[in-house]
């Protein structure tokens, strides 16, 4: 699915009011997530980050009140701290 500029703007609008909500009021994560980098997938069903950014994808995002991306955010941004990302210990990313 092709976003167009007005949706890239609306869903960038959303991240920022986003992070700076969780600043004011939440300013553990808030600051966590100053450093995070965000991405659209239209492929993703859900949310994940792969240790560097939080990506979304675009139905996901689309249907997520203000206080569920909030909530959502502060998950994700924890698995980038915590380094979860890169603590397999020799696992298989995928194990079916």
């Amino acid at each position: 699915m092709e976003l167009s500029n007005d949706l890239m703007k609306e869903y960038s609008k959303r991240f920022l009011l986003s992070r700076l909500r969780l600043l004011t009021e939440n300013g553990f994560y808030g600051i966590l997530l100053m450093h995070a980098k965000f991405a659209i997938d239209s492929n993703a069903e859900t949310a994940y980050t792969d240790g560097e950014k939080i990506v979304f994808g675009t139905k996901f995002l689309g249907e997520l009140t203000d206080s569920e991306l909030d909530f959502v955010l502060m998950h994700e941004v924890l698995h980038i701290a915590l380094k979860h990302c890169f603590r397999t210990n020799g696992r298989d990313e995928f194990l079916f």
